[in-house]
């Protein structure tokens, strides 16, 4: 009867199958373990990647505590390009003129135009030598020289501007300064003041345009005229 009890007690057991299962236990095992390993090491990647954000977020909290009233506009302020953009930085090239695309959306403000002053170009006299006399100058009184004085720098300026013109016939107000007949940093008021003495003493002015004006010693009638010899010289 014992012998029967253990033949019974063997019903359902896969005698030959055995070592079979082991190997696949094995191999289950071994990939748990690596999992777990796997696991563990993300784990700990993670943490230390936390700690390092909330190291940077403490630093920028005490940053902002420090400087309240500073206004961040570049995000590359607050991290770095590896931080940002995951890679580094690389050098920007200028666009040229021709990669320039307009687009329809945007209105640009009109362009700030200055008025431009006419530069009317500046005629060299050429002075007369010595052996050349002067021919078809008109002179003035002595007594117009006696109405300025010797000390005065405006009767001074006034006084070479009439001698000039008593040379060559007349004389532009865009040249007085140029040909030194007005003394340098002379305000807009002594100018005034200089042009005034040149109309006291009997100089009249031709207004050629709206920025030049003609100095000449002779009748308002003859302005034009004079005006057109002096440029021609």
């Amino acid at each position: 009867m014992e012998d029967i009890g253990e033949i019974f007690r063997n019903l359902g057991h896969n005698f030959g199958g055995a070592p079979k299962k082991e190997e696949q236990n094995d191999e289950l095992s071994t990939k748990i373990n690596d999992i777990q390993s796997e696991l563990y090491g993300t784990i700990e990647a993670l943490v230390t990647r936390v700690r390092a954000l909330e190291q940077q977020v403490a630093e920028m909290k005490v940053e902002f505590s420090e400087t309240p009233s500073k206004d961040f506009t570049n995000a590359f302020d607050l991290m770095s390009p590896e931080e940002l953009l995951g890679r580094k930085p690389e050098p920007i090239e200028p666009l040229s003129m021709d990669d320039v695309t307009s687009v329809r959306g945007f209105v640009a403000p009109a362009p700030i135009i200055e008025d431009e002053v006419e530069e009317t170009p500046e005629q060299e006299i050429e002075l007369p030598t010595e052996d050349e006399p002067l021919s078809g100058v008109e002179t003035v009184d002595l007594d117009m020289y006696e109405l300025l004085s010797d000390d005065n720098p405006n009767d001074l300026d006034a006084s070479e501007i009439i001698t000039y013109i008593e040379s060559y016939g007349g004389v532009l107000n865009q040249e007085m300064k140029k040909k030194e007949l007005l003394r340098e940093g002379i305000s807009d008021t002594d100018r005034k003041k200089v042009y005034a003495l040149l109309e006291k003493c009997g100089i009249r002015t031709y207004k050629a345009n709206k920025f030049r004006t003609f100095f000449y010693i002779g009748t308002e009638s003859e302005g034009e005229k004079k005006y057109e010899t002096y440029m021609a010289k």
